[in-house]
């Protein structure tokens, strides 16, 4: 009897581990199938042809790609897309995930198509329930117009212009108002100066306090609408090249580093400071490719440094009728002395400029020198003033300094003396 019950027991407990052991199988769900449907097929150009407002109740989609997002801040809860008939905006419920390039499907249930100051506008759209991405990296290539060009068919089209500039009160001027999150217009023109159209930035996005460039180029943004006026909305400052001289401008002397070296055009270099195997920190030396660049920072430490970029002797005796006018794009990072501007008519061009010539400074009359911003991004210094200092044999240089408890970086390019 005993035996029999010791097998009963043993039978038993097999069972119990048996089903504890295969009630640990858990069965996770499956994530559900996006299941979205397609229904017809719209173009954009369909749907902005539609009477206004317009609700969608069936299934329907339209497919597009995404020309700009909210990453930069000069939007937000909106995107732009467009196909191969037209361009239009979205209103999002929320941020989301849509980054410019994104191919996407755009599922119309219960979205309106409509119009606000002049923009047609896709509303209600939930990025959730109403977009389906498709893939990615699929960038669309800026349709190039001129400002006269730019009316109401453009309407949130992605576009490049060319051979355009701001307009002398908006240049060298911040975006917008970031301090106090302003939206703020600048204007650009072309060379004739007989077509304009506003820039609007918002005072939200990260590159509100960042300057305007004073010089020639070309930008690509999206059209945008008010009312009656037509206006532009850049993705980011890094598409707006303005690199070339302004319209119209006349450079007595010029230096861009763009071939590589610092001392080209009778540039000199002099330098004392602290040498690290092999490296004279602090020297300005150019930097990749094409700008001038000096750091004190080497080997995870501070040394102390003083670096002189001189320019060779410039002849302004030359500009007459005439004002010489000094420009250069700067950027600065880290926390350490200001760069530091001067001008000398009496300088040998040779020796130690830290006991040798009549130095004066410049550095408080220059309009524009870059901050910390945590960003790599030029700014115009603005023009500065040089019949002052009219000679036929008149220097600039850029002084560098660090000390060994900090230093910042400083790069230096399109350095130009134009006759105003």
């Amino acid at each position: 009897m005993n035996s029999f019950r010791n097998i009963l027991q043993l039978t038993i407990l097999c069972v119990g581990v048996i089903w504890l052991f295969q009630s640990c199988k858990k069965k996770y769900d499956n994530p559900p199938v996006n299941t979205i449907p397609v229904g017809g097929v719209l173009t954009i150009a369909e749907i902005k042809a539609l009477p206004y407002p317009h609700k969608f109740v069936g299934d329907s989609s339209v497919y597009a790609v995404v020309t700009m997002d909210e990453s930069t801040g000069n939007l937000y809860k909106n995107i732009f897309v467009q196909d191969a008939t037209g361009a239009i905006n979205v209103r999002l419920f929320s941020s989301g995930s849509i980054n410019e390039g994104d191919s996407i499907r755009i599922y119309l249930k219960n979205t309106v198509v409509g119009q606000y100051t002049g923009m047609v506008q896709l509303d209600s759209v939930d990025t959730d329930d109403n977009i389906i991405k498709l893939a990615n990296n699929r960038h669309l290539t800026p349709q190039t117009v001129r400002i006269d060009q730019i009316e109401q068919s453009l309407q949130s089209k992605l576009i490049s212009i060319d051979s355009v500039e701001f307009v002398s009160s908006s240049a060298g001027q911040t975006w917008a108002d970031g301090q106090n999150q302003v939206s703020l217009d600048r204007t650009i023109t072309n060379c004739q100066e007989t077509d304009e159209i506003i820039i609007r930035s918002s005072g939200y996005s990260n590159f509100a306090d960042d300057l305007t460039p004073s010089g020639n180029g070309q930008l690509t943004a999206v059209v945008t609408q008010f009312n009656t006026t037509m206006q532009l909305l850049i993705r980011t400052p890094d598409e707006v090249l303005f690199n070339n001289p302004r319209c119209g401008a006349i450079y007595v002397f010029s230096k861009d580093f763009n071939d590589g070296s610092i001392t080209s055009g009778g540039w000199t270099s002099y330098w004392n400071g602290t040498a690290v195997g092999g490296t004279n920190v602090g020297e300005w030396e150019i930097y990749g490719g094409d700008v001038a660049s000096a750091s004190n920072y080497e080997g995870g430490a501070n040394y102390s440094t003083t670096s002189w970029l001189i320019s060779p002797p410039i002849d302004l005796n030359t500009i007459a009728p005439g004002t010489p006018v000094l420009s250069f794009d700067n950027v600065t990072q880290y926390s350490g002395q200001a760069l530091e501007l001067w001008v000398s008519t009496d300088y040998d061009g040779f020796s130690d400029p830290d006991v040798q010539g009549t130095w004066i400074n410049l550095t408080s009359i220059v309009p524009n020198w870059d901050v910390d911003s945590g960003d790599w991004d030029f700014v115009s210094s603005g023009g500065i003033d040089l019949s002052a200092y009219k000679s036929g044999s008149t220097f600039i240089a850029f002084k560098y300094q660090g000390s060994t408890s900090n230093g910042a970086t400083w790069e230096l390019d399109n350095i130009n003396i134009e006759n105003q």
